[in-house]
């Protein structure tokens, strides 16, 4: 069975304000998909209150680094209480959405996902030892890399909904 290894579980951030949920959407496909990861969409419900709607999005990009180890960012988004409100700027009417809006992160580093290690307890006590003395420097930079990307992918989500407050 792949070792899984929890790296980041449970960060968050959240706003209040003014967002594009289309040009979001794009953000998050584009960023995953120019770094290499490849998509993975878990569930994405859209719902309709009295106070307004409501979009749960829960995405699980992975990256495969290695034939060994592979790299998951896991970003669950809630938006609610959205409103549609056209705006204008500029001589131009935007329609954008008012409303809130939460991020969650956790990131994994998956070892051995392809199980190549798990035919024999031999092999499995091989890679134990290989990968508490080998290669230790390679699975801490895959480490490193992952919490990075999630930290970039952070930073892009917070300066994309910051550009459209007003």
């Amino acid at each position: 069975m792949a070792e899984v290894k929890n790296l980041v579980y449970g960060e968050s951030f959240s706003f209040k304000g003014l967002m594009d949920v289309e040009d979001l959407y794009m953000l998050l496909d584009k960023w995953f998909k120019e770094r290499g990861y490849d998509k993975n969409e878990i569930w994405n419900f859209e719902e309709n209150y009295d106070d307004g709607k409501q979009i749960t999005l829960k995405i699980q990009p992975y990256k495969k680094i290695s034939d060994y180890a592979k790299v998951e960012i896991r970003l669950t988004a809630q938006l609610r209480k959205l409103k549609e409100v056209v705006i204008q700027k500029k001589k131009q009417k935007l329609k954008l959405m008012r409303g809130e809006a939460s991020f969650t992160f956790d990131v994994f580093l998956t070892t051995d996902y392809e199980e190549h290690f798990q035919s024999s307890p031999i092999l499995f006590f091989i890679k134990t030892i290989a990968e508490k003395y080998l290669y230790k420097g390679y699975v801490e930079k895959y480490e490193e890399k992952a919490v990075a990307d999630k930290d970039a992918i952070k930073r892009e989500l917070k300066s994309y909904l910051n550009m459209k407050r007003f």
